[in-house]
């Protein structure tokens, strides 16, 4: 009962922010965009297209702030361990 009120109170949370932190591109930071951010993620040798991580990454990454995040990380290599986290995070949570 927990993990499924959980899962539905994370589902909506994520509709806010995806409603509220859409993008438009004059609104994002340098470095922060939609494109850009996904450029950079492709280019991590590890990314494997069509794969369950590149599927969240696509989604995950709707969301404003989470951009900003992965800017801010700096190191490309951490980057991608945050992102991994956060995949790992959402997969253990049971609809």
């Amino acid at each position: 009962m927990g993990a499924q009120l959980f899962s539905c109170l994370d589902r909506l949370v994520d509709s806010v922010f995806t409603r509220s932190e859409c993008t438009s591109s004059g609104w994002d930071i340098k470095g922060c965009s939609i494109e850009e951010v996904i450029k950079e993620f492709y280019s991590i040798e590890e990314v494997v297209f069509g794969s369950e991580l590149y599927c969240f990454a696509t989604e995950f990454f709707i969301v404003r702030s989470r951009r900003e995040m992965w800017a801010a990380i700096g190191d490309k290599e951490r980057k991608f361990q945050w992102l991994k986290l956060m995949f790992e995070r959402r997969s253990n949570v049971k609809p």
